[in-house]
C-alpha cells in the first residue's frame, strides 16, 4: 500500500495514472485477496496451536490427577500386601527352611545323578552307534531276507499254480474214470439182461427137457400097456416111438440153432456196445478238450476283465487321491484364510479392548467403587476363577476363546492364539498354560518328541511363574509329571510330584503320583514312605493299601504280609487299583503259601475283569486275536526249518555249553526273577530283547553262528536265547511269561532222571537232541528230583500268527 500511495503521489506517474489505472485496480484487487488469506491462515493456525495447547495442558492435568488417585489406591494396596506379606513370612521362612534342607538333600542327589546321567549318555551314545551299526546290518539282512520270502512265494505261487494243473488233470481223469465205471456199470446190466434171457431160455430147455421125460415116460408105460394088450401092435408102438424120436431130435437141432443165433447175436450187440463206448469216450475227451479250451478262454477274459477292473480302479483311486489332494489344498487355503479372519477379528477385538480400558480409565475417578464391586462380583461367579488371577481375567474373554479351540481340537488355531496373546502378555500363567496344552495335544497328535519337549517346558514356565493361582499350579504340576514319565526322565517327574506335595501337604492324589512314580524308577523305599503317609492320613485308602501291599510282596518278598494289603482290590471295584499286577501278586503270594484254591479264585476274578487271558494264562503285555495253547508240536509253528538246524547240532550246542558251567569262567548266573523256591537254577544269555551278548556269545561262537541263522528268535524283542541250568532239588513256583507274543521252545542237552515240567494241567519232561515248545504265558512249574543237573538250551520265537509289520512296532520286554 506504501508503493501504491507513492505512485499515487508522484507526479511524475500523474502522467501515466489514467492509462495505468485499469491495471492497478485489477492488481490491487489480488494483492489485497492474498494478504486476507494469508491473514486468515495465520490466525486459524494460531487458533489450533491455542487449542492444542490447552488441550495438552487439560489431558496432562487430567494425568496428573490419574496418577494421584491411582497412587493413593496402590500406596493403599501396597500397605495391604505388605501386611499379608508379613503375615506369610514367617510361614515361608519356616517352609524356605525345610526346602533348602530339601534342595541340599537333592543338589547332592542331583550332582549324583548328574554324574551318573553323563556316564550313562556316554554308554547311551557308543550304545546308539553301535545300535545302528545293528540295525544297518539287520536292515540289510531284512532286506535280504524278504528278498529270499519274494522268492519263496514265488515259487509257492508256481508250486501252487503247478498243483492246481496236477488237480484239473486228476480231476479230468476222475471224470474219465467215473465215465468209466458208468460204462461198466451199463455193460454189466446189459450183462445181467443177457444172463437173465440165457436163464429164460435155460428154463424154457429144462420145461423142453422135462416134458420129453414125461412124454418118455408116458411112451414107456403105452409100451408096457401095448406090450400086456398085444403084440401085435408093437410094431406100431416102435414106429410111433420112432417118430417121436426124429421129432425131438428136430426140436433139439432147433434148440441148438435158437441158442447159436442168440450167441451170434449177443457178440454183436458186445461189438455195437464197444464201438458205442469208444464214440462216447472220443467224444467225452473231445468235450473235455472243448471244455478246458473254454475253462481257459473264461480265465482269460476274466483275468483280463480283472485287469481292466485294476486299471480302473487304480485310475479311481488316483482321481480320488487327487480330489482328495486338492481338497485339503482347498481346505488349508480356506483354513488360511479363516485364520488370518480370525487373527484380525482378534486384532481388531485386542484393539476394541484397549480403547474401552482407555475410556474406563478415563472414568475411573468418578466410578471406581461402583466397577471394582461390579467386577469382584463378576469375577466370584465366573466358571475359572480358580485358574485365573486379576491380570488373565481382564483377558478372560480371550482366554476362554483359546480353551475353546483346544475344546474343538483345533489344535494348531490355539498354538497360535495363546502365542498371539503371550506375545502381549508374556507372563500370563493361563495363556502359558494353553499354550503348554495345545503343544502337548499336538505333539500326540504328529508323535513330536521335540514338540512333547516344548510342552514340558511350557508347564514349566506355569509353575515358576509369580502369579500363578494354586488350582492352576496344581493342575500343571500334574501335567508336567505325567509327560515327563511319558519321556522317561523319572526323576524329573518325582521331583515335580514332591515340590506339589510341600505345596498341597493335605492333598492325596499329588502323593499318589509321588508314590508311583518312585516305583517306576525303582525306589521302592521311598515309594514305601509314600503310601504310607497316605495311610496316615487316611487310612481306609485302598490305592496306598494295594501298593503298600505289592511292595511288601515283591521287595519284602513277604506273601503272608501282603495278602491283606492286596486284598483291597477284591474288596473295592474303584478303577484305579484294578491292575492285572495286582491280582497277579495276590493269587501268586496265596499259591506261595500253598492256598492254591484261594490263588484260583483270585486269578478268575480277574478272568471275569478281563485282566487274564484264562486262569492259567495271566500274560498282562499280549496281542490280541493269536492262537492259544500250552503245548505246540514243530509243525504247528511253521519253523521246522530253524528247529532242524539246532536238533542237527544239539551235541555241538551241549558240548560248548557244559565247558561255560565251571563256576571260574562267571558264564551261569543265579536267576533273579523271585522264582525259585529251592535248589540252584542258573542261566547264560546268549540273545535278550532282539540283541546279541557279545561277551557271552565269544565264549560259544560255534552256538552263535546257528543261532545268527534263526531269524524269528534272534529278532524277537520279547522274548531270550539262554543256557538253562538246573540243580538236583530245585522247585520252581508256578508263574507265567509277561507276553503271549512269543513261543518258547527247550532243546535237551543234558537229561537225566528226575525234571519234569508242568504247564497249564499237563506235565512232561525233556528228551536230549529233542525240542518241547510251549506257550510260557500259560502258568508252568518245574522240579528236579534227580540225581545230577539238568541242561537245555530255551530259544524264544517270535508267535507265527503275528505279522512281520505287527513285530516292528512291539515294544521290547
Amino acid at each position: 500500500f506504501a508503493e501504491i500511495d507513492k505512485l499515487l503521489n508522484d507526479p511524475k506517474s500523474t502522467k501515466d495514472k489514467t492509462e495505468q489505472e485499469p491495471e492497478l485496480s485489477e492488481e490491487k484487487r489480488k494483492a489485497e485477496e492474498k494478504r486476507l488469506a494469508e491473514e486468515k491462515l495465520k490466525a486459524e493456525e494460531k487458533r489450533k496451536a491455542e487449542e492444542k495447547r490447552v488441550a495438552e495442558e487439560k489431558r496432562k492435568a487430567e494425568e496428573k490427577r490419574i496418577a494421584e488417585e491411582k497412587k493413593v489406591a496402590e500406596e493403599k494396596r501396597i500397605a495391604e500386601e505388605k501386611r499379608i506379606a508379613e503375615e506369610k513370612k514367617k510361614a515361608e521362612e519356616k517352609r524356605l527352611a525345610e526346602e533348602k534342607r530339601i534342595a541340599e538333600e537333592k543338589r547332592i542327589a542331583e550332582e549324583k545323578r548328574i554324574a551318573e546321567e553323563k556316564r550313562k549318555a556316554e554308554e547311551k551314545r557308543k550304545a546308539e552307534e553301535k545300535k545302528k551299526e545293528e540295525e544297518r546290518i539287520a536292515e540289510e539282512r531284512r532286506k535280504e531276507e524278504e528278498k529270499r520270502l519274494a522268492e519263496e512265494k514265488k515259487k509257492t505261487e508256481e508250486k501252487k499254480k503247478a498243483e492246481e494243473k496236477k488237480l484239473a488233470e486228476e480231476k479230468r481223469k476222475e471224470e474219465e474214470r467215473k465215465a468209466e465205471e458208468k460204462r461198466k456199470a451199463e455193460a454189466k446190466k446189459k450183462e445181467e439182461e443177457r444172463k437173465a434171457e440165457e436163464k429164460k431160455l435155460a428154463e424154457e430147455k429144462k420145461k423142453q427137457e422135462e416134458r420129453k421125460l414125461a412124454e418118455e415116460k408116458q411112451r414107456a408105460e403105452e409100451k408096457r400097456l401095448a406090450e400086456e394088450k398085444k403084440k401085435q401092435e408093437e410094431k406100431k408102438k416102435v414106429e410111433e416111438s420112432e417118430a417121436k424120436k426124429k421129432e425131438a431130435e428136430k426140436t433139439d437141432a432147433e434148440v441148438r440153432r435158437l441158442e447159436e443165433e442168440f450167441k451170434k447175436h449177443e457178440e454183436e450187440r458186445q461189438m455195437e456196445e464197444k464201438k458205442l463206448a469208444e464214440q462216447k469216450k472220443k467224444e467225452e475227451e473231445q468235450r473235455l478238450v472243448e471244455q478246458k479250451r473254454k475253462e481257459e478262454q473264461k480265465l482269460a477274459e476274466q483275468k483280463k476283465k480283472e485287469e481292466e477292473q485294476k486299471m480302473a480302479e487304480q485310475k479311481r483311486k488316483e482321481e480320488q487321491r487327487l480330489a482328495e489332494q486338492k481338497k485339503k489344498e482347498e481346505d488349508k487355503l480356506a483354513e488360511q484364510k479363516k485364520k488370518k479372519e480370525e487373527e484380525k477379528k482378534i486384532a481388531e477385538e485386542m484393539r476394541k479392548r484397549e480403547e474401552l480400558n482407555k475410556a474406563n480409565d478415563e472414568r475411573e475417578g468418578k466410578f471406581v467403587l461402583e466397577e471394582d464391586e461390579d467386577v469382584n462380583f463378576e469375577k466370584a461367579t465366573y466358571p475359572k476363577k480358580d485358574i485365573t488371577n486379576d491380570e488373565d481375567y481382564n483377558i478372560s474373554d480371550l482366554l476362554d476363546l483359546g480353551d475353546d479351540f483346544i475344546q474343538e481340537k483345533n489344535l494348531e488355531r490355539a498354538n497360535d492364539h495363546f502365542e498371539q496373546l503371550l506375545t502381549k502378555y508374556p507372563n500370563s500363567p493361563r495363556a502359558l498354560y494353553g499354550k503348554a496344552l495345545s503343544l502337548d495335544k499336538l505333539a500326540e497328535k504328529q508323535r513330536s518328541n521335540k514338540m512333547l519337549e516344548e510342552a514340558i517346558a511350557t508347564f514349566q514356565k506355569v509353575m515358576d511363574a509369580k502369579d500363578t493361582p494354586d488350582e492352576l499350579f496344581k493342575q500343571a504340576g500334574l501335567k508336567l509329571g505325567e509327560k515327563l514319565e511319558f519321556r522317561g526322565w523319572n526323576s524329573k517327574a518325582a521331583a515335580t510330584y514332591q515340590n506339589l506335595v510341600n505345596k498341597f501337604p493335605s492333598d492325596i492324589t499329588v502323593r499318589k503320583k509321588l508314590g508311583v512314580s518312585y516305583l517306576l524308577m525303582g525306589q521302592n523305599e521311598k515309594a514305601r514312605r509314600v503310601f504310607s503317609d497316605i495311610l496316615d492320613i487316611d487310612k481306609g485308602n485302598n490305592f496306598a493299601r494295594v501298593h503298600l501291599g505289592f511292595i511288601v510282596k515283591v521287595t519284602d518278598n513277604n506273601p503272608q504280609e501282603s495278602i491283606p494289603l492286596l486284598r483291597a482290590i477284591m474288596e473295592s471295584n474303584s478303577k484305579e487299583i484294578q491292575e492285572g499286577k495286582f491280582y497277579f501278586h495276590l493269587g501268586d503270594a496265596y499259591q506261595r503259601l500253598n492256598q492254591t484254591e484261594k490263588a484260583y479264585e483270585v486269578y478268575e476274578r480277574g478272568v471275569k475283569k478281563r485282566l487274564f487271558l484264562s486262569k492259567y494264562q495271566r500274560s498282562l503285555y499280549n496281542c490280541d486275536g493269536i492262537k492259544a495253547q500250552p503245548w505246540w508240536k514243530p509243525e504247528e509253528t511253521g519253523y521246522q526249518q530253524y528247529l532242524k538246524i539246532l536238533t542237527d547240532n544239539w551235541k555241538l550246542i551241549r558240548d560248548e555249553g557244559m565247558k561255560q558251567i565251571d563256576p571260574k569262567t562267571g558264564s551261569f548266573l543265579p536267576e533273579e526273577e523271585n522264582l525259585l523256591d529251592k535248589g540252584q537254577w542258573m542261566q547264560f544269555t546268549l540273545y535278550a530283547r532282539g540283541k546279541k551278548n557279545a561277551k557271552n556269545c565269544a565264549k560259544v561262537p560255534k552256538v552263535c553262528e546257528l543261532l545268527d541263522q534263526i531269524t524269528p528268535a534272534k529278532s524277537c524283542v520279547r522274548g531270550q536265547i539262554k543256557y538253562s541250568l538246573m540243580k538236583p532239588g530245585v522247585h520252581v513256583w508256578p508263574h507265567c511269561g509277561p507276553t503271549n507274543c512269543r513261543i518258547r521252545a527247550h532243546l535237551g542237552l543234558v537229561i537225566p532222571e528226575g525234571p519234569k515240567i508242568r504247564v497249564a494241567d499237563e506235565t512232561r519232561t525233556w528228551k536230549e537232541g529233542q525240542f518241547i515248545i510251549i506257550d510260557d504265558s500259560f502258568e508252568h512249574e518245574v522240579w528236579h528230583t534227580g540225581a545230577s543237573d539238568r541242561l537245555i538250551l530255551i530259544v524264544d520265537f517270535w508267535h507265527p500268527d503275528i505279522d512281520e509289520k505287527t513285530r516292528r512296532t512291539l515294544d521290547p520286554i
